[in-house]
């Protein structure tokens, strides 16, 4: 007669086990059920009692029962909290929540698992408009397509209530917004990056990288290649050395845009209900604040950088008119929409060989 032995486990197995499970819990639910827990361990005994009813009700009285004698030492640390117990918590508690915490905890969920992108684009100062803004239009839809996973809701069956919806859109709301305020500078960004290497020498290389809350897009401008005579009689010379490096008219259609920034909120809030306003109206008045802050921050990077390329435009300039030598300027700087990076480079060694090339195949046409 065939005999079946299952595993048979120790208790630090079974603690591995409990640790591994829960860990697992925290990572599919970006950390919420650590909140969750808090909660449960903040509530006072009348709550607690009626949790606990609920508690049997739904997993039986011998659980009920164990959850009541274990819960001092789940809250002094003694015990840990398994990974089952976590999440029936996660299932139990959130829907009695006020909308506001909810908010919070489908702010970290959605954080968690929005896909962010990257993307990489070569392109010229003629064509940056029809390469880079269908990109980032692409990229900015992230928000308005995202979806908690399947996984989640099947487990956790409240993600898929009305006050959860109501949150998400609020979020993309205010993703797209961020977005709107970095996007609106691009175009005096780049008329600004045009601008720089119209006024410096030698520009080998420009990199500008903008930074969304849907993911980042990484922009190599490509520079126009100096001829063979341009390298041997001056081709790096400054094209335009009267013209501003921030056109005015660019710059004033840009903090134009700046004003309408929250209008996309309000749309989303007329879409909720009374209640739905009422109960979020300290995150929405949060989420205003945060939209202004990172408004001032853009306008102050913008304003900062500015600067800093007036000051490279002057040393790079400094170098040129005082000296015949090599010189090599790598610069970075942090724009409203992201960051962009600079390299000018001049090298005589180079053109100097260009120039001995020239003559050699001058004198060698001369002696045929």
């Amino acid at each position: 007669m065939a005999r079946y032995y299952g595993r048979r486990w120790s208790g630090r197995d079974w603690g591995a086990y409990h640790v591994s499970q829960r860990q697992k819990l925290t990572n599919m639910f970006a950390g919420i059920d650590k909140d969750i827990q808090k909660i449960f361990f903040g509530l006072n005994a009348q709550s607690l009692d009626t949790l606990f009813k609920k508690y049997g009700q739904l997993h039986g009285k011998n659980a009920e029962k164990y959850a009541r004698k274990t819960f001092p030492n789940w809250k002094s640390g003694k015990t840990t909290l398994s990974g089952q117990t976590a999440e029936r918590l996660l299932n139990l508690i959130p829907p009695y929540l006020p909308q506001s915490i909810k908010y919070e905890l489908i702010k970290k969920l959605r954080k968690h698992y929005l896909n962010t992108q990257t993307r990489h684009i070569t392109t010229t100062h003629e064509n940056w408009k029809n390469d880079v803004i269908p990109a980032v239009n692409d990229l900015i839809k992230v928000s308005s397509d995202f979806k908690l996973p399947e996984s989640l809701i099947q487990r956790v069956a409240w993600l898929a209530n009305g006050d959860v919806d109501a949150a998400n859109k609020i979020l993309a709301s205010l993703e797209l917004e961020e977005a709107k305020v970095r996007a609106n500078y691009l175009a005096v960004e780049f008329k600004r990056i045009q601008s720089l290497v119209d006024h410096m020498p030698h520009t080998q290389s420009i990199r500008h990288s903008i930074e969304l809350p849907q993911g980042n897009i990484n922009v190599v401008i490509e520079q126009e290649k100096p001829t063979l005579m341009q390298s041997i009689f001056g081709g790096g010379k400054v094209k335009n050395i009267g013209k501003e490096l921030v056109p005015k008219e660019e710059l004033q259609t840009a903090l134009v845009q700046q004003q309408n920034r929250g209008s996309l909120l309000n749309l989303t809030l007329d879409e909720l209900t009374n209640e739905q306003k009422q109960q979020l109206t300290q995150n929405v008045l949060d989420a205003r604040l945060d939209l202004d802050v990172s408004q001032a921050k853009a306008d102050q990077r913008f304003g900062n950088s500015t600067r800093d390329m007036g000051n490279t435009i002057q040393a790079v300039n400094s170098l040129e008119q005082s000296s015949k030598s090599d010189y090599d300027v790598k610069s970075f700087f942090k724009t409203a929409s992201g960051t962009t990076d600079i390299h000018v480079k001049k090298n005589n060694n180079t053109v100097i060989i260009i120039v001995a090339i020239v003559i050699g195949i001058i004198v060698l046409a001369m002696m045929k």
